[in-house]
């Protein structure tokens, strides 16, 4: 028993009558009355009693039909879901993210792939930089949204990964709003040396913790850091006057009355923000879309 037989046994259980099923399926009568001739000998019953004016269903028949539409159904239902996903219309997606990325490039790329693949489930997970490529490299997300080291994403992406930039934008100084207007404007970092600066935790990875350091070292001095978890959290030390920051530019949308930004007088490495796919050829179609949508989003600088 086939998925044709049942269909051909639908279409003559329906129209009871073989001459007007073969019409309808635009097959000639012999070949269909072989095909339900070969399912009634497959199953062991009798499912039609045929007479001059059709056929009629036996109880044997009646009961398949019943079958044979749920069945049907079902396998259509699953062929529609399976062309659905293949084709990228539907399926989950899998995003990883750094926390320094939420607030900037992360909402408009998220924005426009709900708005072009409403019935795509998104599946989201914060951590760690080094934790986002490792779950990326392992095929445990998708896609990874992080910010990537001065040196430049060939050099330190790693083996098995590749990444595309999705945003670049500079540095800023982040300052107690009440001690701002003590530094001129831009900002000559090598003023700040004395400082103590608030900096997300460093990693083997790189990131933001490391386009800080490069830009003290740059500017000729170490800095004092101070390692916390979060963004959030090092722009609140600095609102409470007990240091200053080194961001990439979108952190004013988190200071708060307390703190402020402040460009920078030297010209210093480019923050770039990058999605990181696993390197295993051809990306599925939904992997694909959000990447063209993504690189499709205007630069702020």
């Amino acid at each position: 028993m086939d998925l044709r037989q049942l269909r051909y046994f639908l279409v003559v259980a329906e129209e009871r009558s073989v001459t007007a099923a073969a019409a309808r399926l635009h097959l000639t009568q012999p070949p269909l009355s072989a095909q339900l001739a070969r399912l009634e000998h497959e199953l062991g019953v009798t499912l039609l009693v045929r007479h001059r004016r059709g056929v009629d269903l036996t109880a044997a028949g009646r009961d398949l039909v019943e079958h044979a539409r749920h069945l049907l159904a079902d396998v259509d239902t699953a062929a529609e879901s399976v062309r659905r996903i293949g084709q990228g219309r539907s399926g989950r997606l899998a995003l990883m993210f750094e926390a320094t990325t939420a607030w900037s490039v992360l909402p408009p790329m998220v924005r426009r792939f709900h708005a072009a693949r409403p019935d795509v489930e998104l599946y989201f997970r914060e951590d760690r930089t080094d934790a986002v490529t490792e779950h990326v490299r392992a095929g445990r997300a998708d896609l990874g949204v992080v910010h990537l080291p001065p040196a430049g994403a060939t050099s330190t992406i790693g083996s098995g990964l590749d990444v595309e930039v999705v945003r670049r934008e500079p540095l800023v100084a982040v300052l107690p709003r009440d001690r701002a207007d003590t530094y001129e404007d831009p900002v000559d970092l090598a003023a700040l040396s004395n400082e103590t600066f608030f900096g997300t935790v460093r990693s083997e990875w790189g990131g933001i913790a490391a386009h800080l350091l490069g830009a003290c070292r740059l500017s000729g001095f170490e800095p004092a850091l101070q390692e916390v978890e979060l963004v959030q959290t090092a722009v609140a030390l600095v609102g409470a006057g007990l240091g200053v920051s080194v961001l990439p530019a979108a952190v004013e949308r988190v200071c708060g009355p307390d703190a402020v930004t402040r460009p920078l007088a030297q010209h210093f490495p480019i923050v770039e923000t990058g999605l990181l796919r696993r390197r295993s050829g051809t990306p599925d179609p939904l992997v694909r879309l959000f990447l063209r949508l993504a690189s499709e989003i205007p630069e702020e600088i």
